[in-house]
C-alpha cells in the first residue's frame, strides 16, 4: 500500500516552505513528501528496570542475536535501537516474543523517545528520592516507562490518562516493565493540574494533537486533513500547557511535545505560554541535546523533527523552566498555607488503605526476606487493605488527599487462612532483586508458562536439589536469563517437582 498525500496538505506545506521563515530554509519540501510515504523504521528501548548494569546489556545483545534482529543505536536515547529483522522472522510480531512479554524491551518509535531525553537533559545524575515527576497524557505508557527507567524506582511518578479505554493498556505496560513507583490517575489533565498546583519537579505534556507526524506508520492519519483541525486542537493545547505550568514547582521543568508538524500546535502554543507568563517562562534550548540536534533546532531552541532529517516520525519538543520572583513565591506560599488542611486530613481518612503498624511492618518484611531474601527499597513503605499488602512510594499523602488515584505502587501479596501468597506484581517489579527460591528455566518453558501450563522438573538437578527439602508446597519464582517470569507453588511428587502456574489469566498468550 502506498501513501497518497492529500493535495490540500501538500499545498499548505508548499506555501509555508516559500515563506521567509528560518525554519524552512534547510527543508526540501518534496523530500519531506517523499519521506512521508516511506515505511517507518521499527524501534524499541531495552528496559533498564529489568536489564541491570553491563551484564544486563550483554544479555540484551545476546537476545537480539538469538531473535535474528539487527540493531542500530538511536543517537538521542542511550538504550534505544532501530531494529531490522531477517526475512525468516519478519512475520513474527515483536510483541509476541519472550523479551517483549517479560518487559525486557518496549516497542517505541524513535522520535517518541526524544521528549523524555529532553526532560532530564542536564540532570543525568540527579537523585529522584524526594522528587515528583508527572506524565499528563500517558497511555499507552511509552514515555512513562521511559521516565520510570530514569528514576530507578525512586521518587513519585504520576501517570495520568483521560481515556478510560486507554487506561487499561497504560497499567498493563507499567506492570510488564516493572514500574514500582507510579500513581495511576484518570483525569482531564487540566483539572488534575489545577488540583495539584506547585507540585511537580518535572512534567511531561505530550499533548493530544492532529498527528501529522505519524503518517508513516498510519497512512490514515491525514484522511480528511484540514488546517482548521490544528486551530481547534491548539485551543485545547493552550489550556493544557497553562495548567501544566501552574502544577510545576518553582524551578521545575516542563517538556511540551507533539507528534505533529505545524506551528499552530507547536511553537504557537509554547509562545502563548511565554506571553501569559513573560517573566516566569525560561526556554531551555535543546540545541545540544544530542549530536546532530542542530539540524532540527528552531531559532527559539525548540526541536522540530521533520521525517526526512533522521528518517523517523515527525515530532516537536520544547523545554521550559518555571522561574518565579520572590514576591510571587511569597504570595503562593501564603495561599498554600491557608489551604484547608482539615479537608486534606478528611480526604486522607477516606483513603481505602492504611499505613501498616510497626508490628505488621516487621512481620511482612520478615516473610519477604525469609521467602525471597528481599529487602524493601528505602523509597517504599508498606500499606494494607483488608487481606492485601502493598508497597507504596513514600510521600503519597499529598496526592491521595487531593486527588483520586486509581492505582499506586505494587501489590506484593495477600494473607489468607492458609498463609501468605506472593502475587505476580511483586515478581515483575521486585523479582530482579530477589535471590532465594529462584529457578532458572528455558525459553521454551517460558512459552509454556505463558500458555497457562504447569511445569515438571527432575528433583535431582543441580538448580533444584538445594531448594526443596520438604514435601510441602513452596512458592518458587521462575526466571529466564535472570528475568523474573512468574511465581507458582512447587511440590515434590516422587522423583519429580511440580510447579503450579499462578500467572494471571489476563497475561496468558501464545509466544513465538
Amino acid at each position: 500500500m502506498s501513501l497518497v498525500l492529500p493535495e490540500n496538505f501538500k499545498a499548505h506545506y508548499r506555501n509555508l516552505s516559500k515563506t521567509n521563515s528560518d525554519d524552512f530554509k534547510n527543508i526540501e519540501i518534496e523530500e519531506f513528501f517523499k519521506y512521508c510515504g516511506l515505511p517507518l523504521r521499527k524501534a524499541f528501548r531495552f528496559n533498564q528496570l529489568k536489564y541491570r548494569g553491563n551484564t544486563g546489556k550483554n544479555i540484551f545483545i545476546h537476545e537480539t542475536e538469538k531473535q535474528k534482529w539487527e540493531i542500530e543505536p538511536i543517537i538521542w536515547c542511550n538504550n534505544g535501537y532501530f531494529v531490522d529483522r531477517k526475512e525468516e522472522v519478519k512475520t513474527i510480531a515483536i510483541g509476541a516474543t519472550v523479551p517483549h512479554v517479560l518487559g525486557g524491551i518496549y516497542l517505541q518509535e524513535a522520535s517518541s523517545m526524544l521528549p523524555v531525553t529532553a526532560l532530564f537533559h542536564g540532570h543525568e545524575n540527579i537523585d529522584f528520592s524526594d522528587l515528583s515527576v508527572g506524565d499528563l497524557a500517558a497511555s499507552p505508557g511509552s514515555k512513562s516507562t521511559q521516565i520510570a527507567e530514569k528514576m530507578h524506582g525512586k521518587g513519585i511518578l504520576l501517570t495520568n490518562e483521560l481515556s478510560s479505554t486507554r487506561l487499561k493498556a497504560l497499567y498493563s505496560n507499567l506492570e510488564r516493565c516493572g514500574v514500582s513507583n507510579s500513581l495511576l490517575t484518570h483525569y482531564d489533565a487540566e483539572n488534575l493540574c489545577n488540583l495539584l498546583p506547585n507540585t511537580f519537579d518535572f512534567l511531561l505534556l505530550d499533548a493530544p494533537c492532529t498527528g501529522e507526524g505519524t503518517v508513516r506508520k498510519n497512512f490514515k492519519a491525514l484522511e480528511n486533513w484540514s488546517p482548521d483541525d490544528a486551530v481547534t486542537m491548539a485551543n485545547l493545547q493552550k489550556k493544557l500547557i497553562i495548567a501544566a505550568f501552574t502544577a510545576l514547582k518553582n524551578g521545575g521543568e516542563l517538556v511540551y511535545s507533539t507528534c505533529t508538524l505545524g506551528d499552530p500546535e507547536n511553537r504557537d502554543v509554547v509562545n502563548y505560554l511565554r506571553e501569559k507568563f513573560p517573566n516566569q517562562v525560561e526556554i531551555i534550548s535543546l540545541e545540544n541535546l544530542f549530536e546532530g540536534a542542530e539540524k532540527a533546532i528552531t531559532h527559539e531552541g525548540y526541536l522540530q523533527i521533520w521525517p526526512q532529517i533522521f528518517d523517523s516520525e515527525g515530532f516537536f519538543v520544547a523545554k521550559i523552566r518555571k522561574n518565579l520572583n520572590t514576591k510571587t513565591i511569597e504570595a503562593q506560599n501564603k495561599i498554600f498555607a491557608e489551604k484547608d488542611k482539615h479537608q486534606e486530613e478528611k480526604n486522607l481518612k477516606k483513603f481505602p488503605f492504611t499505613k501498616v503498624t510497626k508490628k505488621q511492618n516487621v512481620e511482612i518484611l520478615e516473610i519477604l526476606y525469609s521467602q525471597w531474601n528481599f529487602a524493601l527499597p528505602e523509597n517504599f513503605e508498606l500499606w494494607n487493605r483488608d487481606k492485601e499488602w502493598w508497597a507504596f512510594p513514600k510521600r503519597i499523602e499529598h496526592f491521595v488527599s487531593n486527588i483520586k488515584v486509581d492505582r499506586i505502587g505494587v501489590k506484593i501479596g495477600e494473607m489468607h487462612g492458609k498463609g501468605w501468597k506472593t502475587v505476580y506484581e511483586f515478581c515483575s517489579a521486585f523479582g530482579n532483586i530477589c535471590t532465594k527460591n529462584m529457578l532458572e528455566i528455558t525459553e521454551e518453558q517460558v512459552k509454556k508458562v505463558y500458555a497457562g501450563n504447569n511445569l515438571d522438573f527432575e528433583n535431582n538437578s543441580d538448580n533444584t536439589k538445594l531448594i526443596f527439602n520438604k514435601k510441602e508446597a513452596k512458592e518458587i519464582m521462575l526466571t529466564y536469563k535472570k528475568f523474573p517470569v512468574a511465581i507458582g507453588k512447587m511440590t515434590i511428587a516422587g522423583n519429580n517437582l511440580k510447579w503450579k502456574n499462578q500467572l494471571p489469566r489476563v497475561l496468558l498468550r501464545n509466544l513465538k
